[in-house]
């Protein structure tokens, strides 16, 4: 998807949190670090989750997209942001153009933090799928590299034992992924777009839906009337299942998910911004409704 470009109050509102006088920037509410803590700040709670299953209490975590019910791609920097920023010693950017304000104010400090860019990490440029966090790969990646970096910063006695538990538990979560790609590599299923892209992939799963019309979705256009005729047909010829992304749902998704139902489709939903505050037990649920879903085409059990 590409981020729609940040109106000029919004950028008004950042430029002021980045000059006006401490007095001023403390009135605004943000939140505290009273303990002197180092800060970490996260474009997404995906990897704000991870970052603070990593750091246990050594640091304090701030997650800057958290709400479900909003569409990340629509998301202005906020006066709050700029403060975080301002304030961490490390920033998780996602990258590939899914959170280009928040490294425009990693950019704006005359210090600049320590910056791990997920995206970078596997090689994925702006222009492809920025959804990385359903990647159980990305995820594994992005552990190891904070945990070095929290190693090279010193003052985090526990990252290393914690690094390696939370790597332990995605490990689970790749078998159970490899274990449908075994069972159901090929078998076809629809998305009414791509943000579950890199989790279907690693099960080997076919999405037949157009993929021009998967990207026209993400981008907010319309597809074009052949792609979502040929997109209502294949729903009625029944693949595995229909993944829709609730967060940017449109009537033209809803009339994807309408049809899916009708010819006994399961709908998985899913969001963009993660449910909860544990990583793992968040996708894992993903997964689990997609291999309930899979179980009905016989190639699990």
């Amino acid at each position: 998807m590409i981020l729609r470009r940040r109106t000029l109050v919004g950028t008004l509102l950042v430029v002021a949190a980045l000059v006006v006088p401490l007095v001023v920037v403390i009135a605004h509410a943000a939140p505290s670090n009273a303990s002197n803590k180092p800060v970490i700040v996260a474009g997404v709670s995906q990897w704000g989750a991870l970052a603070s299953q990593v750091v246990g209490s050594d640091a304090t975590v701030v997650s800057l997209l958290t709400d479900p019910n909003a569409d990340p791609h629509n998301h202005e920097a906020t006066t709050g942001d700029a403060i975080n920023v301002s304030r961490a010693t490390i920033v998780i950017e996602n990258g590939a153009g899914y959170d280009t304000w928040l490294n425009k104010l990693v950019q704006a400090r005359s210090t600049p933090p320590v910056v791990i860019n997920v995206a970078s990490l596997l090689g994925v440029r702006t222009g492809q799928n920025p959804h990385v966090f359903y990647d159980v790969a990305a995820a594994k990646r992005f552990v190891a590299t904070l945990a070095a970096d929290l190693q090279r910063l010193g003052h985090f006695p526990g990252t290393q034992v914690r690094a390696t538990q939370t790597l332990a538990r995605l490990g689970g979560l790749s078998s159970r992924v490899a274990q449908i790609h075994r069972g159901c590599s090929g078998v076809k299923v629809a998305a009414t777009e791509d943000v579950a892209g890199y989790l279907l992939g690693s099960m080997g799963l076919r999405v037949v839906t157009p993929e021009s019309l998967r990207l026209a979705i993400g981008n907010s256009v319309d597809p074009s009337v052949q792609d979502l005729a040929l997109a209502l047909s294949q729903l009625r010829h029944h693949p595995a299942f229909l993944v829709n992304n609730t967060q940017t749902a449109t009537p033209l998704t809803q009339e994807m998910v309408a049809q899916a139902k009708a010819s006994r489709v399961p709908v998985i939903n899913v969001t963009e911004t993660m449910t909860g505050t544990d990583y793992v037990r968040w996708l894992g649920g993903v997964v689990s409704k997609m291999r309930t879903a899979l179980v009905r085409e016989g190639c699990v059990r």
